[in-house]
């Protein structure tokens, strides 16, 4: 990886888990403020919204990276297409405003809860986040966001103080995410050049938006419907609250396994514009490595500390929630490989509809066992669905990606990993199963846990451990 590569993904890691701190500082004090059925009415109304914010972004973030990655040497060229995506953007958002205000005015409820959650919605149409990813200018994207997040973890330990303070909450939550896409637009002056209104084209962009927002709908199926039926099927918004938790879990690692996919997306994007096949496939090999290097660490370590971990963070009142991060687990492998086929070989060569099939399949696959395992199962036949879903997307993008690189390869690569994962996680499992669950184990498993991983990866001299200490030597030289 370029240096450019390698500092970006600091970034690019950095700013994925600013977006996601909030929520993993705060989750042990708002669990235990608002309870499970406060985080479920939470999640549930945050789940409608999603649906108009979806309609307002339209797939125009996908597209405008990958537009913008490719046209970023030209810069009056790339300005043309902020204005024109931008607009379309605010058109799109102010429609998707008035028609969730249209529909919250006939729904049963507290009416200031599902106000608040609308700045999820207009906070869509000021997001330039594309735009500055495109630009590989991520050090932007972590400054501003570590600012807005630190502030909204202020608000909430300062302003959420009981069960009836759920209205401040939301608020905090959904004001952040539009403070912080604001935040943005004042530093766009350096990237962009004045275009005028008359030569803007926006019928061109309709037709491929479209096929970005196609999947978007298809993955709220079983990223967003999962809730929504939840709630709707067993009006027990503590299982909302349950699944939120799990949920959250889940996509905090996701988040730190799938980084390194944006990063070396928007290069692959260039390279495949410059047809280097070669080089291409030399990238995926090394992220597949870097990726499950990482990936079946986190799977074992979550089976192994579930049982502690859940009630010890969020409360004796989740205890649930720790059969279901064993059973969301898997997820960290399946959505890590599907996602780094999709951001490094099927979006960046045009493939974005056959993905789309592979989306549309899964999100079939998800609302089918929705509606046949909810109603028995409750919300562990939502991770269920989830699970499936994600299966047949990523079985789907192997097959199609089958021609470009072996998947005996990727398997290959992945078995190194699992072999390891699964000897770290005797002794890890082992010290939940003795000692007293609380806190103070959760740590001691996973310091064990990490020892363990590290050794086996010194003591066979893993190629991508090799290849990231040598970076890190690098860097240390450079710096003394």
């Amino acid at each position: 990886m370029g240096s450019n590569i390698k500092r970006n993904y600091i970034y690019n890691v950095s700013f994925q888990i600013f977006s996601l701190l909030t929520p993993l500082i705060t989750a042990p004090y708002i669990s235990r403020v608002l309870g499970p059925e406060g985080t479920g009415i939470y999640s549930y109304i945050h789940s409608i919204a999603t649906y108009f914010s979806l309609f307002a972004a339209l797939g125009l973030s996908s597209y405008g990276l990958r537009e913008a990655s490719r046209l970023r040497d030209d810069r009056r060229l790339c300005s043309r297409l902020f204005y024109e995506l931008t607009t379309i953007r605010l058109v799109t958002t102010l429609l998707s405003f008035l028609l969730y205000l249209a529909a919250v005015l006939v729904v049963d409820g507290d009416m200031r809860l599902y106000l608040a959650t609308g700045f999820i919605i207009l906070s869509v149409g000021v997001d330039v986040t594309w735009y500055f990813q495109a630009m590989e200018n991520f050090r932007a994207l972590v400054l501003r966001n570590f600012f807005v997040k630190f502030l909204s973890i202020l608000c909430i330990f300062l302003f959420v103080r009981q069960e009836g303070h759920l209205f401040r909450y939301m608020l905090i939550q959904t004001g952040s995410i539009f403070l912080s896409n604001l935040l943005l637009i004042p530093q766009l002056k350096k990237w962009l050049v004045p275009v005028s209104f008359r030569r803007l084209r926006f019928t061109r962009h309709i037709r491929e938006t479209l096929v970005y927002f196609i999947p978007t709908i298809a993955t709220s199926v079983y990223t967003v419907l999962d809730r929504t039926m939840i709630g709707l099927i067993t009006r027990d918004m503590a299982q909302n609250g349950f699944y939120e938790q799990a949920h959250k879990i889940v996509n905090i690692l996701l988040t730190v396994i799938t980084s390194l996919n944006v990063v070396v997306g928007v290069r692959t994007s260039y390279l495949f514009g410059q047809d280097k096949k070669a080089e291409i496939r030399k990238h995926m090999r090394n992220t597949f490595r870097f990726m499950y290097m990482i990936a079946f660490p986190v799977c074992f370590g979550l089976l192994a500390c579930a049982d502690n971990f859940a009630p010890s963070f969020f409360g004796e009142e989740f205890s649930a929630v720790a059969p279901m991060l064993k059973m969301f687990a898997p997820l960290l492998l399946i959505i890590g490989t599907s996602n780094l086929l999709g951001s490094l070989y099927l979006t960046p060569s045009g493939q974005r509809a056959r993905s789309n099939r592979a989306i549309i399949a899964g999100a079939v696959v998800n609302l089918v066992l929705n509606g046949a395992l909810i109603p028995f199962f409750g919300a562990y036949g939502a991770v269920v669905a989830s699970v499936a879903a994600e299966l047949v997307i990523t079985a789907l993008y192997l097959y199609y990606a089958h021609r470009f690189i072996s998947v005996w390869r990727i398997l290959r690569i992945a078995s190194r990993y699992a072999l390891f994962g699964g000897l770290m996680w005797i002794p890890t499992h082992l010290i939940g199963d003795t000692l007293p669950h609380g806190a103070a184990t959760v740590v001691l498993q996973v310091f064990v846990g990490a020892v363990t991983y590290l050794i086996l990866l010194i003591v066979f001299r893993d190629p991508a451990w090799i290849t990231c200490r040598k970076q890190l030597v690098q860097m240390l030289r450079k710096r003394h």
